[in-house]
């Protein structure tokens, strides 16, 4: 086939695979060139090892012919999507930026958005499975495959759940059925998705059928789970059936739940980690499996949001089969992390499911494949990367639990958790809403480390989201930090926060700053907070190299972090000091794309595209901003993001050229 000598391609991998350029199909002929494009475009400008490729698609072939193989393939591709559009680095292999067009990163892209039009972008993108028409009959790609197919899908339901639940607070009540009724048809086993559809259907005065699809739930997850629906959803048909129909939502957080099974001594969660499961068959594992279950436990200690069940308690359980009412009557806890490793020729795959230990829900569940490598450091990687994905995930389920409570029971750990979602949406409104939660919070009980520094960060943020940060703001934000560290300095998130609040357009002590942002690191390596704010103390300080090794880290143990706004911000700022102006311009419109409304991601991208010599394109994006809220060379001076002075005049000489007046 002739190359069509195009830039650009669509590719749709939603459902079943399709690749159109100039506006008309292509067909590629074949299931793996298919799977390679795929795997291709999903990866990113990220290099893939040519091994890597070999085990997907030919792991049961000889090296020589996988190797022959390959390159075949990737003749086949560069002779239908031109010359350069393949990229060969040695042992690795990538597709030229900017190739094609993907559904799947469009809609990842839209659900880090999180707006209600994005998510209905994304609602509608999902067509189906991933690559729902391309079965390659190798062990690597079906695992593969099927990891990502879930992932996937998961992602594609949140977007469906989360727009239902956004159209149903503003009264779209028909809107919120079709969103919870499209996540229905993709999962019917979505049980918040459910709960949406009986919320709307009462909301809209349609009680016998909100009844109805109750009993209908009731049936499916008897049928195809032997349960019943969780306490959630039985508390909300409680309160509708106490009602009368009005044309009010009958939440589930105007129901209340019963109290605890336990209490740490504080109010924080506790959490068991029970050894995992060697499924591999192979005894030598077994050790594997005990050495990943001890590190996941010492990595979750850092965090000092939930109490961890020590090591002696939680291997006691090894073996023994236990439900999760009766692990929470054992040890008091609320939540059990539980998991298994299997090992398959040479790679490694952990899954691992959080539950609710009183309804046994799930909460959190994923799936990691590695390639087996030294033991020590597979071990090492596996639990930094479960602890930082569980932390969050545990932290949303309490978030949850304390939306649910009603106001008039709140506590001090409560309102902190009321506050959180607020605290990192990221917008003037929202730090409003979370400031005043954490001083109800602190009125209760000063002597929480975390809501401190939760305090103090959302005093900080008042600069940048709010752009009026007085001096009395500032003082009492190092005020409030420095207290925190004092009640608890083992408390990493309380480090991170004072050095920030030391460092940044806070306060002046930058030696100090990076001290404790270092150690707040020490005390956990896990956190994608400490990495991100060390990240930003690199980029406004001189150390750019160090600022994009650290702010890397940060999104790559959060990927879909709510920070992301500003940890992109450093990034490109830092880029755009190094003189690299058009990644600088690549991550900033990665920050205007996940916080439209963020002043400095806006000045950034303009700054490096004035800097690449894009004075247009720079001077539109300053128009744009200056229409919500315009800003001047004086100011920009004023707020110094870069402490010195050389890249600081290199920046405003930039924003003079992209149109920002003295």
């Amino acid at each position: 086939m002739d190359s069509l000598h195009t830039s650009t391609f669509k590719l749709s991998l939603l459902g079943n695979f399709a690749l159109t350029g100039h506006d008309r199909p292509i067909d590629l002929a074949s299931k793996k060139l298919s799977g390679l494009l795929a795997y291709l475009a999903l990866a990113g400008p990220t290099p893939q090892p040519r091994e890597k490729l070999f085990s997907l698609f030919w792991g049961s072939h000889f090296e020589v012919q996988a190797r022959q193989n390959l390159r075949t393939a990737l003749f086949r591709l560069r002779s239908i999507l031109g010359r350069d559009a393949v990229i060969s680095a040695g042992e690795a292999i990538s597709l030229a930026p900017g190739l094609v067009t993907c559904d799947v990163v469009r809609l990842e892209d839209l659900v880090r958005d999180g707006s209600r039009a994005a998510l209905a972008e994304a609602a509608g993108l999902y067509k189906g499975r991933l690559l729902a028409d391309v079965n390659i009959e190798e062990d690597a790609w079906s695992e593969w495959a099927e990891v990502q197919r879930q992932r996937i899908e998961g992602m594609a339901l949140d977007a469906m759940v989360n727009l239902s639940e956004q159209e149903l607070q503003l009264g779209n009540h028909e809107q919120a059925l079709e969103a919870a009724g499209r996540a229905v048809a993709v999962n019917g086993l979505r049980e918040d998705a459910h709960r949406l559809i009986v919320r709307a259907l009462a909301v809209a005065g349609r009680k016998a059928e909100a009844l109805k699809h109750y009993q209908d739930l009731i049936a499916l997850l008897k049928r195809e789970l032997n349960t019943e629906p969780d306490a959630a959803t039985k508390a909300l048909v409680a309160e509708l059936r106490s009602t009368q129909p009005s044309s009010r939502s009958p939440d589930v957080g105007d129901v209340a739940e019963p109290a605890p099974a336990h209490t740490t001594g504080s109010e924080r969660p506790a959490m068991v980690v029970l050894p995992f499961q060697n499924v591999s068959g192979d005894p030598e594992q077994e050790y594997f499996a005990d050495g990943v279950t001890e590190d996941i436990i010492t990595a979750l200690s850092r965090f000092h949001e939930f109490a961890v069940i020590a090591r002696g308690s939680s291997f006691a359980f090894k073996g023994k089969r236990l439900t999760g009412r009766q692990l929470a009557q054992e040890l008091g806890v609320h939540y059990v992390l539980s998991g298994s490793i299997r090992r398959v020729r040479d790679r490694i795959r952990v899954s691992v499911e959080l539950t609710h230990a009183e309804s046994e829900v799930q909460v959190w569940s994923d799936r990691y494949d590695r390639a087996l490598m030294h033991v020590f450091d597979l071990q090492d990687e596996i639990s930094g990367t479960v602890a930082a994905v569980v932390a969050p995930a545990l932290r949303r389920a309490e978030i949850e639990r304390a939306r649910r409570k009603p106001a008039a029971n709140l506590s001090a750990y409560d309102l902190y958790l009321r506050a959180l979602p607020h605290l990192w949406h990221g917008t003037g409104d929202d730090l409003t809403k979370a400031i005043e939660f954490l001083r109800q919070s602190l009125k209760l009980d000063n002597t929480g480390a975390p809501t401190l520094a939760a305090l103090a960060w959302g005093l900080i943020m008042t600069l940048p989201l709010l752009g009026n940060a007085s001096p009395e703001t500032r003082n009492e934000a190092l005020a409030l930090a420095r207290r925190a560290v004092e009640l608890d300095d083992t408390d990493a998130f309380a480090q991170a926060v004072y050095g920030f609040t030391l460092f940044g357009p806070v306060g002046q002590d930058h030696h100090q700053g990076r001290i404790h942002s270092k150690e707040a690191l020490r005390l956990n390596p896990s956190s994608a907070f400490a990495w991100g704010t060390l990240g930003m103390i690199g980029a406004m300080g001189g150390e750019y190299e160090n600022a994009i090794e650290c702010l890397d880290r940060s999104l790559a143990l959060s990927p879909y972090d709510d920070m992301l706004w500003m940890w992109t911000t450093g990034l490109t700022s830092s880029y755009f000091a190094l003189g690299r102006y058009e990644e600088g311009i690549a991550w900033a419109r990665k920050s205007v794309q996940h916080k439209p409304g963020h002043g400095t991601g806006h000045r950034m991208l303009a700054a490096n595209l004035a800097a690449a010599g894009r004075l247009e394109e720079a001077r539109d994006v300053t128009r744009t901003r200056d229409a919500v809220r315009k800003t001047t060379i004086r100011e920009l001076r004023a707020a110094r993001f870069f402490k010195q002075d050389d890249v600081l005049e290199r920046y405003l000489s930039a924003q003079r050229m992209a149109g920002v007046a003295e």
